[in-house]
């Protein structure tokens, strides 16, 4: 990341949006958008490069997990419920 993450507000994102963006986009830089008085983060303006780390990172955990529980059902250390069972206690 280049420099240290900027806050603004609401409104102050909105009067600046389009120079954030480019900021995001050229200068690899992030941009925590803040509300209320107490001015808590609750949205982000970041580099596409960031995002698409952070999903990557996901997909390979959760590809981890599906193979340690298809692992586990395999070894028959897992508990396994069928559909129908989850469907007839769900009332399906």
């Amino acid at each position: 990341m280049a420099g240290e993450p900027v806050e603004l507000s609401v409104v102050e994102a909105r009067d600046h949006f389009s120079q954030r963006v480019d900021k995001a986009a050229f200068g690899n830089e992030v941009t925590y958008v803040t509300r209320g008085r107490n001015r808590r983060r609750v949205a982000a303006i970041v580099p596409v490069g960031l995002v698409e780390a952070y999903e990557e990172m996901f997909d390979r955990e959760d590809g981890r997990i599906a193979r340690q529980r298809l692992d586990e059902i395999r070894a028959g250390t897992a508990e396994v419920t069928s559909l129908e069972e989850v469907k007839r206690e769900l009332g399906l």
